[in-house]
């Protein structure tokens, strides 16, 4: 596995209903929301990312909601990309919608296995 580092080019926040027309198996009811963050190296090379969570009205979320464990992996899975890339000091506080145009230009790290490659998450 190969690490390098690359640059947010898009982060979007989505309804799932809007991305597929029926609810993937294995979403939870209370998941309804997804962050796709896509990012980009100087050598060309595209890596994405995406985060299932539901969206407060107010436009943050809780990383600590009700939910099964694998709900609340995600969430956490979600608070902790948020946290490692300091896009976020104060996850009860982070707006998405107010803050996604944040997200471009932020430095990101890349890990590539031949083809494939992907957003590392801590």
């Amino acid at each position: 596995m190969q690490s390098t580092k690359g640059a947010i080019v898009e982060a979007s926040v989505q309804k799932i209903s809007a991305i597929f027309p029926k609810k993937p198996p294995g979403l939870r009811f209370n998941e309804t929301d997804a962050l796709i963050v896509k990012a980009k190296t100087p050598e060309g090379l595209n890596a994405s990312a995406t985060f299932y969570f539901s969206l407060k009205p107010d436009g943050s979320f809780d990383e600590n909601a009700m939910g099964s464990r694998v709900v609340q992996g995600r969430r956490h899975k979600l608070a902790s990309f948020l946290r490692y890339y300091r896009i976020a000091d104060n996850i009860k506080e982070f707006k998405f919608n107010e803050c996604s145009s944040e997200l471009m230009g932020r430095e990101v790290e890349i890990v590539s296995d031949g083809g494939d490659a992907a957003i590392y998450v801590p």
